[in-house]
């Protein structure tokens, strides 16, 4: 059966990936469950919270999948530098994501909703962007692909990802203006959703 480059073989490489999982993955579930809206905020989920924690799993397995499927796409030249590389990306992606909830504070769930007295952020990247802490996520998944040194888990993973933020931010952003008003409309105007300049 054919497996990862670093997990075949090289202690060192896979406990080094063993730990990244640790720092990045286990607190997203620590807080998942911590960071839940208040029982006076306006909720508006419309099962979102649950479609991303269903393609976040997903995207993790289709990252194996692929490589156990499709061994000949798996990158055998300079990998460990591919490797080395991916987990630069991935811890990146997790830190700018953890960052980003930092900067919404309290504001910040897991699930869609508006809370009493919540108003517009525009500190650090939400100066620029909507929705930074679903750019690292979609970094993070990139670099946990590229770890994985195949082709397929480089892209598909993260695209797996995309399309369930593709369905979830439409529903934030109707709520954060009906719940926000004129502030949040005018701050749509003048920032991107993921990518300055782009998106």
């Amino acid at each position: 059966m054919s497996m990862p480059q670093a997990f075949s073989g090289h202690p060192a490489y896979f406990a080094i990936w063993i730990v990244a999982f640790w720092l990045c993955i286990v607190p997203e579930i620590v807080l998942s469950v911590v960071l839940r809206s208040g029982k006076n905020a306006k909720k508006s989920d419309k099962g979102s919270k649950w479609i991303v924690i269903a393609a976040a799993n997903l995207a993790m397995a289709i990252g194996f999948i692929v490589v156990i499927a499709f061994p000949g796409l798996s990158i055998r030249a300079h990998w460990r530098v591919l490797f080395d590389v991916g987990i630069v990306v991935w811890l990146g992606g997790s830190l700018f994501r953890f960052y980003s909830m930092r900067m919404l504070g309290r504001f910040f769930t897991y699930d869609v909703a508006v809370s009493t007295g919540q108003q517009v952020v525009e500190r650090g990247p939400y100066r620029w962007i909507r929705h930074p802490s679903y750019l690292g996520s979609l970094v993070a998944n990139i670099g946990i692909g590229m770890t994985l040194t195949h082709w397929l888990a480089i892209y598909l993973p993260a695209l797996c990802l995309a399309v369930a933020y593709g369905y979830r931010i439409p529903i934030e952003e109707r709520a954060l203006e009906e719940g926000l008003g004129s502030a949040y409309r005018e701050y749509m105007r003048r920032t991107w959703r993921l990518v300055p300049f782009v998106y």
